[in-house]
């Protein structure tokens, strides 16, 4: 291998006459194959923190933290009524609008809406009642033995709750219309046969299975297969019956669904599922027109283990969040439905959730955070990393321009790759840093557009663009290829 040294001089050697060209902007966000491979230059290697608007690239929305570092483990939205409001927990009690209920709770629980009420089961006690003014313990019961209180997920659909215990067999329990107490009826899966796994999930959802639209519960297990009831009544086997069965690819956890538009996807190893659309083909259906940029990433992460997965539509529809958190950290892969493309994130969210209409996160540190759109704030660094674009024979960039926008002051670093094997050290050698302030102490409005020199060499090239800025835009990217 030539080192980026020798490279540079050789092509020192026989100077020519330099061309600028326009490099096209990613606009249709990450691919992830561009790392490596050659795709169209309309997408990126890498985006983080970045996103397309269709037109240009903006740093991602921002969050506006609320209140002081707080112990709390979940919120739980309570949106009935005119003041919708969070259900806050922390390791020893649940309160709400100066209602509370001291008891242990573990930070995962599941809760479903219904008939005004919040009804919250984690496995750890009884389920939790809320009202709207009270905390109270839900007073349910079984007649096979099942204890209630080992519960840990629970739904709501056409008016029920539907109870089940997660790795712990195939059956679900099931109350009356409306009811928010009483007697739960035990409805076994085994008896449909050769089912495996454990209920990971069911998911409520509007489907068009050829023969009109209709509310069906679709029930995935923890290998992948779903099972499709359509009817009101699980007790009546003339209201409720079994319309179809697929066989998917197992969900990465109970939290990795998202409600998108009229479909509802699922996110697994293989990718992210269509539940609707595999419900009408009757065959497992990847979302992978849209999924396809970050398919590979997503199953590599998976793969490694570890970490809490779940999926978020935000409520103002704008985008669609798949989030890995571990620790205190945390990466989101985010789907902005109006561009539609992908990017990464890396905002610090331990929890995704909508209130009022607001996509909001809960910190690490148990701040409540709200999405918003950037136009000040915390200075973030965004990373830009291009596909490969070629020249006809081996020439040099002699230097890349970028026309951005900042809230200052702006940071910009670059760095101009030639080839797949350079080392730390070039890179370290090839890297050029600019900085530009506002005139005024005031974080004002900056522009940059200036020439930043650069050495690469070779026949095909990379570039590496860091923005640090409270906000920026990149409107344009052109370089001078000799």
């Amino acid at each position: 291998m030539i080192s980026r040294y020798a490279r540079r001089k050789q092509r020192r050697s026989s100077p020519a006459l330099a061309r600028e060209i326009d490099l096209p902007l990613p606009l249709n966000g990450m691919f992830v194959e561009a790392k490596a491979a050659k795709v169209s230059n309309l997408y990126a290697a890498e985006m983080e923190n970045w996103r397309s608007n269709g037109v240009s690239l903006v740093l991602r929305p921002g969050i506006t933290w609320t209140g002081e570092p707080a112990p709390i483990i979940q919120r739980v939205p309570y949106e009935f009524g005119r003041s919708p409001r969070y259900i806050e927990m922390t390791g020893s009690e649940a309160t709400c609008d100066g209602a509370s209920l001291s008891r242990i709770f573990g930070g995962r629980a599941m809760a479903a809406a219904i008939s005004s009420n919040i009804i919250m089961a984690d496995g750890i006690a009884d389920p939790v009642r809320y009202d709207g003014s009270a905390f109270s313990n839900a007073s349910f019961t079984t007649t096979t033995g099942a204890d209630p209180a080992r519960f840990d997920c629970v739904i709501a659909h056409h008016d029920r709750l539907f109870f089940w215990r997660s790795g712990r067999g195939l059956e679900f329990y099931y109350g009356d219309v409306g009811a928010v107490s009483g007697g739960l009826a035990r409805f076994p899966l085994d008896r449909l046969g050769n089912i495996t796994g454990s209920i990971a999930a069911m998911v409520s959802l509007t489907v068009d299975a050829g023969h009109g639209m209709n509310d069906m519960l679709c029930i995935i297990t923890t290998t992948g297969q779903m099972a499709i009831y359509e009817g009101l009544d699980p007790g009546d086997s003339a209201d409720w019956r079994l319309t179809g069965r697929v066989q998917a690819a197992a969900p990465v956890s109970r939290e990795a669904f998202a409600e998108v538009g009229a479909d509802a996807w699922m996110l697994t190893a293989q990718g992210v599922v269509s539940i609707g659309e595999s419900l009408r083909a009757s065959v497992m259906a990847l979302a992978s027109e849209i999924t396809a940029p970050i398919a590979g990433e997503i199953m590599e992460a998976v793969e490694q283990g570890g970490g809490t997965w779940s999926m978020t539509t935000a409520a103002d529809g704008s985008m669609v969040v798949v989030s890995r958190a571990e620790g205190l950290t945390a990466k989101q892969w985010v789907y902005y439905t109006q561009s539609r493309s992908w990017a990464t994130a890396d905002m610090p969210a331990r929890d995704w959730h909508n209130l009022a209409g607001a996509p909001q996160i809960t910190g690490f540190d148990g701040r409540l955070g709200t999405i918003k759109p950037r136009s000040s704030g915390e200075s973030m660094t965004a990373r830009l990393v291009t596909g490969w674009f070629e020249t006809s024979r081996d020439a040099g960039v002699a230097w890349v321009k970028p026309t951005i926008r900042a809230q200052g002051p702006l940071q910009v670093r670059l760095v101009v790759l030639s080839d797949t094997n350079d080392t730390s050290a070039d890179i370290a050698e090839a890297e050029q840093v600019v900085t530009v302030e506002p005139e005024e102490d005031d974080g004002g409005t900056v522009t940059l557009s200036d020439e930043i020199v650069t050495d690469a060499v070779g026949s095909r090239f990379q570039i590496t663009l860091e923005v640090t800025a409270a906000w920026a835009e990149l409107i344009s990217l052109k370089a001078a290829v000799a």
